[in-house]
C-alpha cells in the first residue's frame, strides 16, 4: 500500500498561486464630495513593512510619481497597477495600497504597506522525477526510487535587492549538486542584471526512447548517465512589464555503452557529447498576478541555437495568455504554446516536444509526443466558489491571516505534434482533443492544488492531480 507515500509527497511537493492584497481609496475630507476635481495631485508616497527589501526595489514598481497629476480614472488604474506590480516581484505575501484623498485641495497621499515573505528556506527537499503525479502513482506505484531528496537552501532576497541564491545537494533518483545566483539589477537605472549557475549530476536510469507515446526507461546497477551544465545569463528589464534575457549554456552529456546499445540515436551515435546553447527570450507581462492570472495578458517568446557537431539544432517557441472577467467572480482564460525544432541530425536527446514544459495537454498526462513541431491551445472557464481565511494567533504576524480561494473550472484543449518518423507513436501527426472540469485551491506563497477530471479522444478518462501552474 502506497497511500502514505502519496500523502507525504503531496505535502512536500506543493507549489503555485494567489495574491492577498487590496487597493483602498479613503476620503480625508468628504464635505466637498459633490465637486470631484478633474485632476488629483500626488503629494507623497510612503512605503512601510519592508524590513529587508530595499526602498528602491519597492519604488521601482510604483506606477505613480510625487508631484504629478492624474485624472480620477487614471489614478485608480495606477494604484491598482502598483499593487499588481509589487505582488509580481514575488517578494511579498500581501500588498495594500491606500490613497487618502483631500478633496478641498485636490491632493492625495499614497501609503503602501507590504508584508514580506519568508525568504530563507533551509528545508529538506523531496520531488517526484516523473512529469506529473499520475504517472508516478499509477505507472510506478509511488515508488520512492523515483524521487529526488536531499537538502535545499534557497534565499529569495539575499541583500534586499530581490536577488536569489540556490544551493542544492540532492540524492535519490538523481545525485545532483547545484548552485545558482540571480541579481536582477546591477546598474543605477535598475534595468540590467545577471544570473550564474552550475549543476552537475548523475543517474542510474535513462529515458532512452518513446514507444506508443510512452516514455521508455532502463536502469543500470551503476550510474549510467553523467552531466554538467554551466549557465551565464544577462537580463534587461525595461519598466515593470518587459523583460529580455540572453542566456548562454555550456553542457556535457555522457552515457554508458549499455544505454547506447538500447538506442544508438540517443546522442546521434555518440556516448559523450558537448554543446553550447545561446538563447534569447522576450517576455511581456500585463497581468494582475503572474503565477495565477485572472485579468490581463502576456506573451513569452524565445529562440535558441545549439552549437554542437552532434546535437546541433535551432529552436523557436513561445506561449501566450489572455484572461478576463466577464461576470462577477467568473473568468475566461485562453492559452497557447508552440515549439519548432530544426535539428542538424537525428538525435533522440533533441526530440522532446509535447508533454514537457509549457507544451502539454490535460487528459494526456500519461503520454508524450516527440517531434519537430508542436502547438497547443487551451480554453478555461473559472468560477470562484468561495474564499476562506484562516485566522491564526496574532503573534504569527504576517501569517495570522491565511486566505484560501476555491475555484471550479471547465476546460478544453487542442493540440498537434508533427514527427517525420512517428514509428509506433499514434498521437503524432493528428489533431489531439481533450476536455474536462475540476477544482483549484489557491493560497499564499503562490501555492495551488489542482484536481482535474479529464478525458481524451481515445476514450480514456481519469482524475489527475497537479501542483503547478497550467504553464
Amino acid at each position: 500500500m502506497y497511500l502514505s507515500r502519496i500523502v507525504i509527497a503531496l505535502f512536500l511537493g506543493f507549489g503555485c498561486c494567489t495574491a492577498y492584497s487590496q487597493v483602498v481609496i479613503a476620503e480625508a475630507d468628504a464635505s466637498q464630495k459633490a465637486g470631484q476635481p478633474a485632476q488629483w495631485q500626488v503629494r507623497s508616497i510612503a512605503v512601510s513593512g519592508n524590513r529587508i527589501t530595499r526602498d528602491p526595489i519597492v519604488f521601482r514598481e510604483v506606477a505613480l510619481k510625487s508631484g504629478e497629476c492624474y485624472s480620477p480614472a487614471e489614478l485608480q488604474r495606477r494604484l491598482r497597477l502598483t499593487q499588481e506590480q509589487l505582488m509580481n516581484t514575488a517578494l511579498f505575501v500581501k500588498v495594500d495600497v491606500k490613497a487618502v484623498e483631500y478633496l478641498a485641495e485636490a491632493i492625495v497621499d499614497v501609503d503602501i504597506v507590504v508584508d514580506e515573505r519568508w525568504y530563507l528556506w533551509p528545508v529538506p527537499f523531496f520531488r517526484v522525477i516523473d512529469r506529473n503525479w499520475n504517472v508516478w502513482i499509477n505507472d510506478y506505484k509511488a515508488s520512492l526510487e523515483r524521487v529526488n531528496f536531499g537538502a535545499k537552501l534557497s534565499h529569495n532576497n539575499v541583500t534586499g535587492r530581490n536577488d536569489k541564491l540556490n544551493l542544492w545537494i540532492i540524492g535519490g533518483y538523481t545525485q545532483q549538486l547545484e548552485f545558482k545566483y540571480q541579481l536582477p539589477f546591477v546598474d543605477r537605472k535598475m534595468e540590467k542584471g545577471f544570473t550564474v549557475g552550475l549543476s552537475v549530476g548523475r543517474n542510474r536510469e535513462l529515458n532512452y526512447a518513446t514507444d506508443s507515446n510512452r516514455q521508455q526507461f532502463q536502469s543500470l546497477p551503476n550510474f549510467g548517465r553523467q552531466y554538467l551544465r554551466a549557465e551565464a545569463t544577462f537580463s534587461h528589464r525595461k519598466g515593470s512589464q518587459q523583460r529580455f534575457y540572453l542566456r548562454s549554456i555550456f553542457g556535457q552529456e555522457k552515457i554508458d555503452s549499455a544505454f547506447y546499445y538500447l538506442n544508438p540515436k540517443y546522442l546521434a551515435g555518440r556516448t559523450r557529447v558537448s554543446y553550447f546553447d545561446l538563447l534569447a527570450n522576450y517576455q511581456y507581462f500585463n497581468v494582475d498576478f503572474i503565477p495565477f492570472p485572472l485579468r490581463g495578458w502576456y506573451v513569452d517568446f524565445w529562440a535558441q541555437q545549439r552549437f554542437s557537431n552532434t546535437l546541433g539544432m535551432f529552436s523557436i517557441g513561445g506561449r501566450a495568455l489572455a484572461t478576463w472577467s466577464f461576470m462577477p467572480k467568473t473568468y475566461i482564460n485562453f492559452q497557447t504554446a508552440f515549439q519548432a525544432n530544426v535539428p542538424k541530425q537525428e538525435a533522440f536527446y533533441n526530440q522532446r516536444l509535447m508533454g514537457y514544459g509549457s507544451l502539454w495537454m490535460q487528459g494526456l498526462e500519461y503520454y508524450v509526443a516527440d517531434g519537430d513541431f508542436g502547438v497547443m491551445g487551451r480554453t478555461t472557464l473559472r468560477r470562484e466558489l468561495f474564499t476562506y481565511t484562516f485566522k491564526g494567533p496574532q503573534k504569527w504576524k504576517t501569517y495570522s491571516r491565511i486566505p484560501f480561494r476555491v475555484f471550479a473550472k471547465a476546460f478544453g484543449n487542442l493540440g498537434y505534434a508533427y514527427n517525420p518518423r512517428p514509428g509506433t507513436n499514434f498521437m503524432n501527426n493528428r489533431l489531439l482533443r481533450t476536455g474536462g472540469f475540476g477544482l483549484e485551491i489557491a493560497t499564499i506563497y503562490d501555492m495551488v492544488f489542482k484536481i482535474d477530471y479529464s478525458f481524451n479522444q481515445f476514450g480514456e478518462s481519469g482524475i489527475f492531480i497537479h501542483t503547478s501552474a497550467d504553464f
